[in-house]
């Protein structure tokens, strides 16, 4: 099923020859290695939909291992810390005077959403009076009640390797398939507070990456192998498309020039969305003392909120943990505040650099990889975040001390507050099968289509407006300014595939899509959706040796698999 055009740009070309060159001639790392070749599936992961996908694989069958670069699962539901679930809020107001289209409702039908999903959301106790969401909760309870439950009960057929990030792949002889995974684990030493999350990630990231023991981690070399016998799946679910980098093979970042295509306009591969670093405050009954640090950020403000004489207490209470009423003693709140290009001011989100390094730089990194990130961007954001914390509570209305309101540091499980890991809206994507990538314009349209493409392997469902923060230093192109209503949409099992790897899937924001489809495919129950069908279809191509074309070639098949754990088709009330 070829679709949407030629094989990218001459430059795009070239970068991925030089990709897999690096790729392929690597020296091995430094030290002795652990040969893993048990498992079937192996997902690269830190997402939402990593975490999804091991479950469902694992409950499949499969013997499957997550590589999760943090402590805890589960992406930007606890380790970045959006802890408040994005549902469709829309609805889509016709000019032909038919009656108004509720998007928002059609979505919030329990027969339209992963059932997973669903009972561990309905399962929280207690939930944050927030108006953002249904559902917001604290992450560290989230870990503790939901999902570490859930993982214990995939008994051995799952094994989470924590605190592991992914630092090389080796591809087959021929290129096309993955024949090893190489990833290093850190285990904090003695004294080594808050297991590791004492200091920024823009502080520990090269030591997370490096393979040498440091002052502050011993390191241990691990080699996901796959057997020669019985292929291994693996799957590229990380947040930062870092299996995808260091295949060598050729994937999208940035916006392109047209929604769809495969070719990026030229320096636009470092334009994108903006990144943020959240965190949790909490207003105490006393005055705690909390020092406000050093911080270069100014352009602080309450943007498109300005002109709101409560625009205080509706950011306080917009993402609330915990608490409800007028703010209060005990109440603790997440901050993931926007940024008004308009106003020139606003929170937390950090729109004046983009996360990843250029394609450029990044092919280059690949022999001694530390993650493809911009590490300078990484520190300003988190700069950014303490800025907005401190310029924010003393702002705090009459009858409440901005003493009393300080950082939260254990409910994002850290020590310096600010959340594991910064919240990426979007990153490296994969190309599919035959160049395929889904587009905004398969999730959208008139209201009197009710969908969007009902794909004939149609796998996962979604249904989100696109939403995009952009970075302030881009110009970005006309189609891609502004957020644009989607229709319930459809995802198909394209989207989930690899050109150039027979062995790899992808879910989560590294689906084959566009720049604008994932700016509305990226909120958690469609991570949550596509992972679990991703898992699903793993564990299928590990039991029977087939390739992704041939799954794809058999898609009625998988989808019986799929529909029997999460939706594949839109249920529209009349």
């Amino acid at each position: 099923m070829p679709r949407h055009g030629s094989y990218g740009s001459v430059s795009a070309t070239w970068v991925g020859w030089v990709g897999t060159l690096l790729a392929l001639a690597a020296p091995p790392l430094a030290g002795a290695a652990e040969t893993l070749d048990r498992f079937d599936v192996v997902i690269a992961g830190g997402s939402t939909a990593a975490f999804a996908a091991a479950v469902a694989a694992a409950e499949a069958g499969a013997v499957t291992a997550l590589v999760e670069p943090t402590d805890w699962v589960g992406g930007q539901l606890t380790s970045s810390g959006v802890p408040a679930i994005d549902e469709a809020w829309h609805t889509i107001q016709s000019a032909d005077g038919t009656p108004p289209y509720s998007v928002s409702k059609v979505a919030r039908l329990p027969a339209n959403m992963t059932p997973r999903f669903l009972r561990l959301l309905q399962a929280i106790d207690p939930r944050g009076d927030c108006w953002v969401s249904r559902f917001c909760f604290c992450p560290d309870a989230f870990v503790t009640a939901q999902l570490d439950p859930l993982e214990r009960a995939c008994g051995d057929r799952l094994t989470v390797f924590r605190d592991t990030v992914v630092k090389r792949v080796t591809l087959s002889p021929d290129g096309r398939r993955i024949e090893a995974l190489e990833c290093i684990r850190r285990t904090p030493r003695a004294g080594v507070a808050v297991g590791g999350y004492d200091r920024l990630p823009s502080e520990d990231l090269a030591d997370w990456y490096a393979a040498s023991d440091s002052a502050r981690f011993t390191k241990q070399t691990l080699r996901f192998v796959s057997r020669p016998d019985r292929p291994t799946v693996f799957v590229e679910a990380t947040e930062w498309g870092e299996v995808l980098a260091l295949s060598g093979k050729d994937y999208l970042q940035g916006v392109e020039e047209a929604d769809g295509s495969l070719v990026t306009a030229p320096g636009a591969d470092t334009c994108g969305q903006a990144t943020v670093y959240c965190f949790a405050e909490q207003i105490h009954p006393e005055p705690v003392g909390e020092p406000d640090r050093h911080v270069h950020a100014t352009d602080m403000g309450y943007g498109a909120y300005g002109d709101k004489p409560d625009a205080w207490t509706k950011i306080w209470t917009y993402r609330r943990l915990r608490g409800k009423g007028a703010p209060a003693t005990g109440d603790i709140c997440l901050q993931n505040w926007g940024y008004s290009q308009q106003h020139g001011e606003g929170g937390n989100d950090f729109p004046h650099a983009y996360l990843f390094t250029s394609k450029a730089a990044t092919a280059a990194q690949v022999s001694d990889w530390r993650g493809g990130v911009d590490v300078a961007a990484l520190a300003a954001a988190e700069d950014r975040a303490f800025a907005w914390h401190q310029w924010f509570r003393r702002q705090a209305p009459a009858g409440i001390d901005p003493g009393r309101i300080a950082l939260a540091p254990a409910v994002l499980g850290t020590g310096h507050g600010l959340a594991k890991l910064p919240y990426i809206r979007d990153t490296r994507r994969a190309i599919g099968l035959d160049g395929f990538v889904l587009r905004f314009a398969d999730l959208s349209g008139p209201a009197a289509r009710r969908t969007g493409t009902v794909f004939p392997d149609r796998i996962a469902l979604g249904a989100y407006p696109a939403d995009i923060h952009p970075v302030s230093t881009c110009r970005m192109p006309e189609y891609a300014v502004a957020a644009h209503d989607t229709l319930p949409f459809c995802i198909p099992f394209r989207a989930l595939t690899h050109r150039d790897l027979s062995n790899v899937l992808v879910a989560g924001k590294t689906m084959a899509q566009s720049f604008l489809a994932n700016s509305a495919t990226r909120l958690h129950p469609i991570e949550w959706s596509t992972g679990t069908a991703c898992g699903i279809a793993a564990a299928r191509m590990a039991k029977t040796g087939r390739t992704s074309a041939a799954l794809l070639a058999d898609i009625a098949a998988l989808q019986d698999l799929v529909k029997a754990q999460t939706p594949i088709d839109w249920t529209i009330p009349e």
